[in-house]
């Protein structure tokens, strides 16, 4: 991809190329959060959309800042996910964390497999038991792979924060894991 900030400049300048490949280079890690938040690959196809809708539609008054445009859509989602939620009157339900994972070899053994399978289920329920907070922070630093500064801006939150409350998941977590003895 190009220097994000140039295709930027370009796409408010109203290049289609350009929106196109900002569109094209972000979609699939949006989605990935979007659908590991929902639970129907409908939903999560409707709130990808309506990020990059609104992101586009904003795309005029957007101002370069310390965070990368990847932090810019992820905060849209997460209010968009928000929203979806609070209109639903209800928490999200557990999705399979393996679906976002790398494929499976064709070679592996299927006692592998499962074992694979039921330990990814654990890890993934293990994450809906921590604090909101420490969960979503899991969440944008290693599921969506934003980096510290811009899970801090996505979360209104400092940098030294984030690396506490890392720092903390992943404590809870490895003794939640720990006492289930995956």
């Amino acid at each position: 991809m190009q220097d994000e900030d140039i295709l930027i400049s370009k796409a408010q300048a109203g290049n289609r190329d350009a929106l196109n490949d900002l569109v094209s280079f972000y979609w699939h890690p949006i989605y990935r959060f979007v659908s590991y938040k929902t639970e129907s690959i409908e939903d999560a196809q409707e709130l990808t959309q309506e990020t990059f809708f609104r992101a586009c539609r904003s795309l005029p008054n957007y101002q370069k800042t310390n965070a990368t445009f990847k932090t810019y859509l992820s905060h849209i989602a997460l209010n968009l996910i928000r929203d979806f939620w609070r209109k639903k009157g209800r928490s999200p339900t557990l999705v399979d964390f393996s679906d976002y994972q790398e494929p499976v070899a064709e070679d592996d053994q299927p006692d592998v497999l499962a074992v694979t399978v039921e330990r990814r289920e654990t890890i993934c329920n293990v994450l809906q038991e921590l604090p909101n907070e420490q969960r979503q922070v899991v969440e944008l630093r290693i599921i969506t792979g934003l980096t510290v500064k811009e899970t801090a801006l996505a979360m209104n939150k400092s940098e030294a924060a984030i690396k506490m409350l890392q720092q903390r998941a992943l404590k809870s977590l490895r003794v939640l894991l720990l006492n289930r003895e995956i």
